[in-house]
């Protein structure tokens, strides 16, 4: 009888060694040498203070990974034995027993290697040598002559190199390339074949064409009649196919099982009728099939296991009046496309994985409301946990393959070492239901002329060798591999991008408002106020942001208190983007008057950044009638280290206000204001597939809470649809900065409240605000959860609750009070911020409740 195929993690008894420093530090595996150096006091935290600039040894220098093993006579009874190492950072020589193995310099790439005449019972050494990644580049810079870069102010080299581009520094990012094992070493024994890749195709029957509808009304009636699923199936190895047998057992989420077994075929088919579908979780239940595949040879010799969904997506580009469409349809549902952008979670990628940061962050994008997470070019292709986590979240991924911001080489080696990349990536991604759409690359084709100054590339021979390398690597190579490994999900070459620009590159306008997808960054970049948004008619808005400061409990994690100034030098380090700091000020100047506390100018950085995004998405949801614009992803969700950014969820996952503004302008069902000088449009937005009886009722009132004017609208609003719904004329008001529109959403049959907001006829600061009084009371209203019920005497503007003591998830936070109302916030997720203590016991003390009117300092 043929043995199981057998495999052993090697993650335990590693020794990291530095010789010239003389260092023997214990370690595991998967790890990074800066976690290593953390934890046995070596180095102090890198993120803390100044401390990146003491970090330039670490990565200028050659490290060894060392590992004494036995096995058991067992083990090395099977045929055949191959190391396998599936992600090492970056470049290496590997000594198994003092044989040379062979060398890696590719972090995206695993490296197998035979070893079954290698390998001793007992006292088997294991050597990695990883080299210094930016000696590397320098060498690559030599070799070729051209110092390719991702910006002057960045470590030079990296584009040489298929590592993340970020690591050498971003504006966002500290320059820390990581040296580190990032993912597990695993010995595999095996006898015979094995399951080398399965791969899912799906046909769908609806009851109708999706793409044939044209009244709204009619994708409620939408319905998937069966799906007929293959199933295919790739062995390796040297045997006769002939002896073996394989099982396919598909699970379904009740627990039903649908079941083959037949002698080998490499195609499997199932019919299913009225499957469960995979939706994103805005439009239903993200429900799974547990797929697991044996192959049999009088036993199980080895299984394939995976989640897998049954899904329909599809991306429509079609001639209309304003250009080219843009968007996805799920399972016959035109999908507005509700998220952001996706970074590595830490500079130090596996110390981030222990630290949960996967798991937060995309629960945390999840509770926003956010349907789709574009994983950015400049970082990797995700670990197997994220697209798990999306696939059970119902979270659709848009990924960049990892190349951003830079030229790249055209040598064959290269392209070589990049298709093996490629191949392998898309095998290993393929099958999830999450998987949206796979894109070419981030900013280098709209930013090609840019790149090419950065790297001095000047000659026209020389460019036009550049271009066709990138023409060759974009259009032909990656799309090429795509048709034979997954024929399944549509390719964009670029983002932004109008589709493949050949030889045009450079030439052709690439952020197209017409067709394709965009990044717009008018605002922030070009000091625009926030209403260029609105002169922006994006098709599909891929990327677009605006900075703000981090939580002060995360500034405490990196700052000593004698330097909360936002231009101290520690705080200016925390700040990658050149004058951000300045930005962000002037950008709060603007609209608030600034207080001399610092930890309220870190709020008002917030709410700056909030009111600017919100602006943003609203304007882009009104447009979604007609398929115009589909897609806002703003930039971005997450950070690798403590820093002012983007992000609006700071390193250590706290939610900036930009995150709770999202949880309410990412909702399916909102309302939203569009204010010109004369008057205000009221609109809904139904992303729902199914219709929506609602009451939508507005009021003006003046900054002493007198009512000025009213009005309500009972409508019921067909799914996937924008509806304008009332004009306020106000021209007969005076003094329309002491005035603000309130508007509630309320849902007729249930009378819930569904959604709440407001808008100023002027920046904030111009707005005479009265004490609120605000109140609170506190009691626990389930396990792990509090309610704070808060009551306001006057008007009062972004109320927000924080807490000295632990950190916390509010249900809702900087929102408005109305005068003489309450609203009462569920607390959830209650850690202690300085301690590892038990869930803490709460009280109103416990607890900071406060508006504008406080962050200013009236009182």
């Amino acid at each position: 009888m043929m043995q199981k195929v057998d495999k052993i993690v090697l993650s335990q008894n590693w020794t990291l060694i530095h010789k010239e420093k003389g260092l023997r530090l214990s370690t595991e595996v998967p790890g990074s040498v800066y976690e290593s150096l953390i934890e046995n006091n070596i180095i102090e935290d890198p993120f803390f203070g100044l401390n990146e600039h003491k970090m330039g040894w670490i990565y200028e220098s050659d490290w060894e990974y060392h590992l004494l093993f036995d096995l058991d006579k067992a083990f090395l009874e099977h045929k055949n034995i191959s190391l396998r190492f599936n992600g090492i950072d970056t470049f290496s020589e590997i000594w198994l027993n003092e044989e040379f193995l062979g060398s890696t310099d590719n972090m995206f790439v695993y490296y197998e290697f035979e070893v079954s005449s290698k390998l001793n019972q007992k006292e088997n050494v294991l050597k990695i040598v990883i080299k210094s990644p930016t000696k590397v580049a320098e060498e690559e810079i030599k070799k070729h002559k051209v110092k390719l870069n991702t910006g002057s102010d960045y470590l030079p080299g990296v584009p040489y190199l298929r590592k993340a581009q970020y690591s050498f520094g971003w504006d966002w990012g500290p320059k820390l390339p990581d040296i580190a094992i990032w993912k597990p070493i695993e010995l595999i024994g095996h006898d015979g074949m094995r399951i080398n890749s399965v791969l899912i195709d799906q046909i769908f029957k609806y009851n109708m064409e999706p793409t044939e509808i044209e009244n709204p009304q009619d994708i409620t009636n939408i319905g998937v009649m069966a799906v007929d699923l293959s199933i295919k199936i790739q062995l390796s190895g040297v045997d006769d196919v002939s002896k073996y047998q394989i099982q396919i057992e598909l699970t379904a989420p009740d627990d039903t099982v649908l079941s083959q077994r037949h002698d080998f075929d490499s195609l499997i088919n199932f019919h299913i009728e009225y499957p469960y579908l995979w939706w994103t979780h805005d439009l239903g239940t993200p429900n799974l099939y547990d797929l697991k595949v044996s192959l049999l040879n009088e036993g199980i010799v080895e299984e394939f296991k995976q989640k897998i969904g049954m899904r329909d997506l599809r991306l429509i580009q079609n001639e209309d009046q304003w250009g080219k469409s843009f968007y996805f349809i799920l399972n016959g549902v035109p999908l507005f496309a509700k998220g952001a952008n996706w970074i590595p979670i830490d500079s130090f990628i596996p110390r981030g994985k222990k630290k949960g940061l996967y798991q937060s962050n995309l629960k945390n994008a999840k509770e926003a409301n956010m349907n789709m997470i574009r994983v950015w070019g400049g970082g990797i292709y995700e670990t197997d946990l994220f697209y798990d986590l999306c696939d059970f979240l119902g979270l659709l991924v848009w990924q960049d393959f990892p190349y951003a911001c830079a030229i790249y080489p055209y040598h064959e080696e290269f392209f070589k070492n990049i298709q093996l990349e490629s191949k392998q990536n898309v095998i290993r991604l393929r099958n999830h239901p999450s998987l949206a759409l796979w894109c070419g690359n981030n900013e280098i084709e709209w930013l090609w002329l840019w790149e090419l100054k950065i790297s001095e590339i000047e000659e026209e021979s020389v460019i036009k060798k550049y271009m066709d390398g990138y023409i060759k690597l974009f259009e032909e190579i990656i799309p090429r591999l795509l048709e034979i490994y997954d024929p399944n999900h549509f390719y964009w070459p670029s983002s932004p991008s109008n589709g493949f620009p050949g030889q045009d590159l450079g030439s052709t306008d690439s952020n197209s408002a017409d067709k394709g997808d965009s990044h717009f960054w008018e605002v922030w970049h070009s000091n625009k106020p926030f209403k260029a948004y609105k002169k922006f008619h994006s098709r599909f808005m891929s990327e677009f942001g605006f900075e703000s400061f981090p939580s002060m409990k995360t500034i405490e994690e990196f700052c000593p208190s004698e330097q909360y100034i936002i231009f101290s030098p520690i705080m200016e380090n925390h700040q990658k983007n050149s004058a951000g700091n300045k930005k962000i000020l002037d950008y709060m100047k603007k609209r608030f008057s600034i207080p001399e506390a610092f930890e309220n100018q870190v709020i008002l950085s917030q709410l700056t950044q909030a009111e600017a995004i919100e602006y943003g998405v609203e304007h882009w949801r009104r447009n979604r009638n007609q398929h115009h614009c589909m897609g806002s992803l703003y930039w971005q969700l997450n950070d690798c280290w403590p820093v002012a950014s983007w992000s609006s969820l700071d390193y250590s996952n706290r939610w900036k206000a930009l995150h709770y503004f999202a949880k309410r302008f990412y909702q399916p069902l909102f309302a939203s204001v569009n204010e010109s000088k004369k008057d205000a449009e009221l609109w809904v937005t139904n992303d729902y597939k199914i219709q929506r009886n609602v009451r939508l009722e507005w009021k003006i009132l003046d900054y002493r809470s007198s009512l000025l004017k009213s009005g309500e609208k009972q409508l019921i609003i067909n799914p996937c649809t924008s509806l304008l719904v009332d004009k306020i004329d106000y021209e007969d008001i005076v003094k329309r900065s002491e005035q603000i529109i309130l508007i509630n959403l309320f849902d007729t049959e249930h009378g819930d409240l569904i959604y709440q907001n407001f808008r100023l006829l002027d920046a904030p600061k111009r707005f005479p605000l009265k004490n609120p009084s605000l109140t609170w009371e506190c009691h626990k209203s389930a396990d792990f959860e509090y309610e704070i019920e808060i009551s306001s005497k006057e008007l009062a503007l972004y109320v927000f609750i924080d807490s000295d003591k632990f950190d916390l998830i509010a249900s809702d936070n900087f929102f408005v009070l109305e005068p003489n109302n309450s609203k009462t916030i569920v607390l959830k997720e209650l850690n202690f911020v300085y301690s590892s203590e038990p869930y803490p016991l709460v009280n109103k003390t416990d607890f900071i409740v406060k508006s504008l009117y406080d962050l200013i300092e009236f009182s």
